[in-house]
């Protein structure tokens, strides 16, 4: 008779302590790399709303050639949590035997390795797109995206300004309290989202709007903008005509950002065309496309998450894991 399977199983902490924002940044780049040389095996993701309580949920399958797992990724988040002093994003990451189908292990972050992989995507974009010399950035949003894509920024690019604007203005002063020391830039909360787009050479939009809350005539030659918050299809943080103003418009994954993300609501408008797109990212990460080629040029990257990034940050998890002795196993 065939012993039932030990599945590992980590906790949020037990993870957090083997897996860092750097890690996840060259992770999530050998991630887009692999999926833009064929080597990827990604659905299309499953999108739930529980809209009476202000909650989504996303599960991405996702594998990689070669790897001796493949992952499902189960994330929610349910906006109105912190009115309960809950966190708003939760979930875990399902690892499996890729021969097999064997369960293999459970990572129960909460949320924690989607936080890290999506601000790490960010940072990836921006080490692509921006300019070399930025001396300010604005920021979209008071969030836990909000905190981590400027952690992530300020391990490719150098700033001295961090502008910052949320629609509670108390949330506000609390992302500038709450940031000060984790960044080596001075940190200015703004009234208005224009004076967070206004001088900066980079701008991250970390929302949930339903409606744009980036203007085109805002946007100045040399910006680069990351739209990390537009993961579903009412959701919109740019005014469809930012896209249509950009030098190059880039996406991580062309089918679901003409689905789901900014791309999607520029082509409903007649904007763009799914051809006037530049390149998915992980296609100028292996120089198959240029990334920026002049201080002027105004680059967007929109951002909708895509499986393989859970794939590559949940396989280092485990294997750091396994190599530390971290975790419990549990037999089913």
């Amino acid at each position: 008779m065939t012993e039932n399977p030990r599945i590992l199983v980590l906790t949020k902490d037990e993870i957090e302590s083997i897996l860092k924002l750097e890690d996840s940044i060259e992770a999530v780049a050998d991630g887009f790399m692999a999926y833009n040389s064929g080597r990827t095996v990604i659905p299309f993701p499953v999108a739930q709303l529980i809209p009476d309580h202000s909650g989504d949920i996303h599960i991405k399958p996702g594998y990689i050639k070669g790897y001796p797992t493949y992952t499902i990724k189960i994330a929610s988040g349910f906006y109105d949590n912190p009115r309960q002093g809950l966190p708003s994003s939760n979930g875990m990451m399902l690892l499996f035997d890729s021969h097999t189908g064997v369960p293999l292990c459970f990572e129960v972050d909460h949320g924690f390795i989607t936080d890290l992989r999506t601000a790490a995507a960010g940072a990836v974009a921006a080490r692509a797109l921006a300019r070399k010399q930025v001396t300010q950035v604005g920021i979209i949003g008071t969030g836990t995206q909000a905190r981590l894509q400027a952690e992530a920024l300020s391990k490719v690019r150098d700033f001295q300004t961090l502008k910052v604007w949320g629609r509670n203005p108390a949330r506000v002063e609390e992302y500038v309290r709450s940031m000060q020391g984790k960044i080596p830039a001075k940190i200015v909360a703004v009234k208005y989202a224009e004076e967070a787009v206004a001088g900066s050479q980079v701008v991250v939009t970390t929302t949930m709007s339903t409606v744009p809350l980036v203007r085109a005539k805002w946007v100045e030659e040399g910006t680069h903008i990351t739209a990390v918050g537009s993961d579903s299809p009412e959701k919109q943080e740019l005014e469809a005509k930012v896209l249509g103003k950009a030098d190059k418009v880039v996406v991580d994954s062309l089918k679901q950002c003409a689905q789901l993300g900014e791309l999607h609501h520029a082509l409903d408008e007649g904007i763009l065309t799914e051809g006037d797109v530049h390149a998915e990212l992980g296609e100028i990460l292996l120089g198959k496309k240029a990334g920026r080629e002049n201080d002027d040029e105004i680059t967007v990257c929109d951002l909708t998450g895509i499986a393989v990034q859970d794939v590559v940050t949940s396989q280092l998890v485990y294997e750091r894991a396994l190599k530390g002795k971290i975790g419990k196993y549990i037999q089913v």
